[in-house]
């Protein structure tokens, strides 16, 4: 069942590629003039499952034939690509966005605080405290994407069994 929603093709392969060969090259660059390398490892990691990864399942499952450029190359396939990563992009920044504000309202507004004589604080933290874009928030920005994508793949599934029935 979960086979048949997504499709991929050569744009995906061409996309995905495209990212590998510039994070490569952003590691070889900040290894050879700094010691930061492995937390460019960390950080583009954290780019691709934050940034990336909720906005392509989006585009893959609803939007998967939709071309907004068209001419920019004269190859159709890296013009679908260029597609697909503007707009797994905009959609993963419209999604994770909101839903950091959220988590922010939830822990910060929503309890969980320690009052005591002489100061406290939040249990549950802040999540302004942490780096959520850059996949440092630990289990928070990654729930975060399991909560962003099982809506869009379960409503997914919900609709295709809808449709089924009528």
């Amino acid at each position: 069942m979960i086979k048949d929603l997504f499709k991929f093709g050569k744009a995906d392969m061409l996309m995905w590629s495209g990212i590998g060969v510039f994070s490569i090259i952003l590691i070889v660059a900040f290894s050879l003039y700094s010691d930061g390398g492995g937390l460019v490892v960390k950080d583009l990691f954290g780019l691709a499952v934050v940034l990336i990864g909720p906005g392509y399942v989006i585009v893959k499952l609803y939007f998967n034939d939709l071309e907004i450029s068209e001419n920019l190359t004269k190859n159709p396939d890296i013009n679908r690509a260029i597609d697909l990563l503007i707009m797994s992009i905009g959609i993963s920044i419209a999604t994770i966005i909101p839903m950091n504000f959220v988590w922010n309202y939830m822990l910060t507004m929503g309890g969980g605080e320690d009052i005591k004589p002489g100061g406290g604080g939040n249990l549950w933290g802040n999540v302004d405290e942490e780096e959520i874009y850059s996949g440092s928030a630990s289990f928070r920005s990654i729930f975060t994407v399991i909560v962003v994508v099982g809506l869009a793949i379960g409503y997914k599934i919900f609709d295709n069994k809808r449709k089924e029935k009528a």
